[in-house]
């Protein structure tokens, strides 16, 4: 282990234990910040498992360039799921549908307990898990993702994934919020999962290689222009998503819908929207340019614009309804992303210095 890798593994033990700590004094306010930060883990490696198979499906010299980090991204779909374990055991804390007497709800929140309800919430996050383990298995050990007669696999495996993103949308992230209804949210999660995805892949890849020197698919194109072209398309997918959910909430007057979004735009959080919105247009703008597209510094800024702006989203759509106390409430939020933070970063750059880890059950068969 490098010491790189020991510095952020210690970084994340020293999270954990003010993680430990901030339960034992508050356990709501410390599972409340633990949630953002594992659904942030957990997006990388479902929107690395959607750019494969949309590889595996269409091939491309795109996907060739970044199937390893987005191989690594998928290698540590186990260790966000065990993120979520935790919030498994206080559900009551985090969902106000799982701990109070149904009663006490309002009639909207009612007629929506067949569905939240905590033993079908457990069984539809062992379906999703179970899916996108079996997803990552199936990526992982397939050699060739273009080999022909694949097609079949992977489409089937994307109609899998969608419906796993969708419920997963629903279960962890609206019903934080029960009366909040959006048919388009969980679309715009699995594009922010996909923006997050490639331009994390881009980061390494760039942080490895000239890919500006490297041919592209086409004559005179250079591999960064490829791959500034894929992240520019979803994120403004994302844009897209995002601003008709905004415009329909608005339009409709529907007020539990604005409830959701007035929550978000008053005191810090609406800087943190500002912010929010900056970032996505800087990366928009930004990729716009040839110059850039065709700039090792100008790809590395817009590929971590981009990752930024996938941070701050997380964070902005997850906390608000979770976060009581004002700003020094804060010190659990900074516990959490430093302890999930620390361990992530020092798994992922030891799968990145070691590749041949990703599969070792594969090597270990084979020379049993």
């Amino acid at each position: 282990m490098s010491r790189v890798e020991q510095g952020f593994l210690a970084a994340g033990a020293v999270g954990l234990v003010l993680c430990g700590l901030g339960a034992s004094l508050d356990a709501k306010a410390m599972l409340g910040a633990w949630l953002a930060p594992a659904i942030f883990a957990l997006s990388l490696p479902l929107g690395a498992l959607t750019i494969l198979m949309v590889h595996g499906l269409t091939g491309g010299r795109w996907g060739d360039a970044v199937r390893q980090p987005l191989r690594i991204m998928i290698a540590m779909l186990p260790f966000a799921l065990i993120l979520l374990l935790l919030v498994l055991m206080r559900l009551d804390l985090i969902f106000p549908w799982a701990g109070a007497d149904s009663a006490m709800r309002s009639e909207q929140v009612r007629e929506k307990l067949a569905y939240l309800n905590v033993p079908f919430f457990l069984l539809r996050f062992a379906f999703c898990a179970a899916v996108w383990l079996v997803l990552a298995w199936t990526m992982l050990t397939t050699e060739d993702p273009a080999k022909p007669g694949s097609g079949k696999k992977f489409a089937l495996g994307l109609v899998l994934h969608a419906v796993a993103v969708s419920v997963f949308a629903i279960d962890w992230m609206l019903s934080i919020e029960p009366e909040f209804t959006s048919t388009i949210y969980a679309l715009c999660e699995a594009a922010a999962e996909v923006v997050g995805a490639v331009a994390l892949a881009i980061l390494v890849l760039a942080a490895r290689r000239a890919v500006e020197v490297m041919p592209g698919g086409e004559e005179d194109v250079a591999l960064s222009e490829d791959l500034a072209n894929m992240l520019l398309g979803f994120v403004l997918t994302w844009i897209y998503l995002m601003f008709m959910q905004w415009v329909v909430v608005w339009g409709g007057d529907l007020p539990d819908e604005i409830r959701w979004y007035g929550m978000r735009s008053t005191g810090g959080w609406l800087y943190l929207l500002w912010l929010l919105i900056a970032l996505h247009v800087s990366a928009f703008a930004g990729l716009l340019s040839r110059n850039l597209k065709r700039s090792h510094r100008g790809l590395v800024w817009l590929a971590a614009v981009a990752l930024a702006g996938h941070f701050i989203d997380v964070f902005w759509r997850i906390r608000p309804p979770l976060f009581a106390g004002g700003v020094p409430a804060l010190w659990h939020d900074a516990a959490a992303w430093m302890g999930m933070g620390g361990l992530w970063l020092a798994l992922f750059l030891f799968l990145l210095r070691r590749p041949d880890r990703i599969v070792w059950w594969k090597r270990e068969v084979a020379h049993g």
